[in-house]
């Protein structure tokens, strides 16, 4: 990806939060990620709870609008399944 894409795209994660997770990527622990790119342990800590935070809003909504979308997959096919059943009687 060229940084032009990179500009236009939303961003989802902060740079710090980018290098903290690819620090814990490498790493087998907080204190050690947080160290390697230059926090303190207790800020990577509040960095990752943030996270969590923001992402469990975000999955929340995700979750909402699956679940509406479902509902609306389930009406259309209830409501064809009626549609077909009345038009097989018209024809009998």
């Amino acid at each position: 990806m060229n940084d032009v894409t990179k500009k236009n795209e939303p961003r989802i994660l902060t740079t710090s939060e980018e290098k903290l997770l690819s620090a814990l990527k490498d790493s087998m622990t907080v204190k050690d990620a947080a160290g390697r790119i230059g926090l303190r342990e207790k800020t990577a800590y509040n960095m990752l709870l943030r996270l969590r935070k923001k992402y469990g809003k975000a999955r929340h909504f995700v979750n909402f609008i699956d679940a509406q979308k479902r509902r609306s997959d389930l009406m259309r096919m209830v409501l064809t399944s009626r549609l077909d059943k009345s038009h097989e009687e018209d024809l009998a």
